[in-house]
């Protein structure tokens, strides 16, 4: 299979899901796949799901932007209770060891920051006590670029996370914004090599053992890593993004809805 047939593929969930118009004009300055070595922002923040989402999904990218003295934070929306198999009753004990997990991933990682704001898994909704809480943080913390699950991503928390972000109406519309993959393969147009980093992501993914129980999610994600790395012709592992302004990013948002 030659590498343009293997694009095309890559971008059909998105070109579905915004309409072929929207997704050209979006897409026509973003389409060639940049490789970026080295990640410069001062201030970033990253919009974490659950416990362990920013591990998995951007690790290495994390480990980088700490390297090269980024401050980051990372806010977690929900409380982890549900766990990987998707619990009906949800157990706050889970929760808990979840969130001491991620602690010392952050460690690892170089996370200044974390902020829990400890909402039920498979609950979480765009309502106003969370979109103000959302809005006062970034307003203090003021990020120069923010990392969020694609609204692609097949998880319910996850793409309510995007909702709450495209809530918020006070933002600079020419804001940086890196969508990340976890559940879902996405269409990306940034590649961050992290050979450098991979054995930090490997150790700080393997501190959220109650996760790994249940799947090897390492295995995977370090597959998805290398699969990103080969087809885009770097060497080793590689994690991939679809960055863009808040602007362009809201307008997909937007029609894919």
């Amino acid at each position: 299979m030659n590498k343009l047939w293997q694009i095309l593929l890559s971008l059909n969930s998105l070109r579905k899901a915004v309409g072929f118009g929207k997704f050209i004009s979006a897409t026509k300055f973003n389409f060639h796949v940049e490789e970026i070595n080295d990640l410069l922002y001062e201030k970033v923040l990253v919009l974490a799901p659950h416990p362990d989402d920013e591990v998995f999904g951007i690790g290495g990218a994390l480990k980088k932007l700490s390297k090269n003295g980024s401050k980051i934070m990372v806010v977690y929306f929900c409380d982890g209770s549900a766990g990987t198999d998707g619990r009906t009753k949800k157990d706050p004990k889970l929760a808990a060891i979840r969130r001491k997990e991620v602690k010392k991933s952050a460690k690892i990682l170089g996370i200044r920051k974390q902020i829990f704001f400890g909402f039920e898994d498979g609950n979480l909704k765009a309502d106003k006590i969370i979109v103000k809480a959302l809005s006062k943080l970034i307003e203090e913390f003021k990020p120069d670029i923010i990392f969020v699950p694609s609204f692609l991503d097949n998880h319910p928390d996850h793409r309510a996370v995007n909702k709450i972000l495209m809530s918020l109406n006070k933002l600079d519309q020419y804001l940086e914004i890196w969508a990340y993959q976890v559940w879902t393969p996405i269409y990306v147009n940034r590649l961050v090599p992290i050979d450098e980093e991979f054995e930090s992501k490997k150790q700080a993914m393997r501190m959220n053992v109650s996760q790994l129980e249940a799947r090897n999610y390492d295995d995977a994600i370090l597959g998805l890593n290398k699969y990103q790395g080969e087809i885009n012709n770097v060497s080793g592992f590689a994690e991939g993004f679809f960055a863009s302004t808040l602007e362009m990013y809201r307008e997909l948002y937007r029609k894919s809805n």
